[in-house]
């Protein structure tokens, strides 16, 4: 019998640290500058724009598909089981610039589609103590 396998774990950055934090404690959040007030991600040690300083801030989860895949390959341990499943990049609704990347979850793969409004949701992360955003198909 195999042993199966769990996905490998983040490897939090100082920058990324607080961001992970934040998910562990069920809570999905992303940078804001305090100066120009603009959102980013992935987390930095500074603003990408102005330079200033950053400062973690709730988002409500809600945002809408920018692109997906359907991933049919084994990529990555402890997600054969899913086979295929939809990873996609989702532009949050108080930051549309932005894609976070996640899988699509409680959906029909053939449900999704560029455009469809979703909402994270905090999970656990297999194997480790971390917590991730997955998304899930919303009505609008």
């Amino acid at each position: 019998m195999t042993a199966k396998l769990n996905p490998p774990q983040p490897e939090p950055s100082l920058d990324s640290l607080p961001y992970w934090e934040s998910l562990k404690a069920g809570v999905f959040a992303l940078q804001r500058c305090t100066a120009c007030r603009e959102w980013q991600f992935p987390p930095l040690d500074t603003c990408r724009h102005c330079a200033g300083s950053l400062s973690l801030q709730t988002v409500s989860g809600r945002g809408t598909i920018y692109t997906f895949i359907i991933n049919h390959r084994p990529s990555a341990p402890g997600f054969d089981e899913l086979l295929p499943y939809p990873v996609a990049l989702v532009a949050p609704e108080e930051a549309p610039h932005l894609h976070i990347p996640g899988r699509i979850v409680g959906a029909a793969n053939e449900d999704i589609a560029i455009g469809r409004s979703v909402m994270a949701e905090v999970v656990d992360h297999p194997g480790g103590e971390w917590k991730v955003p997955v998304f899930r198909i919303i009505a609008t």
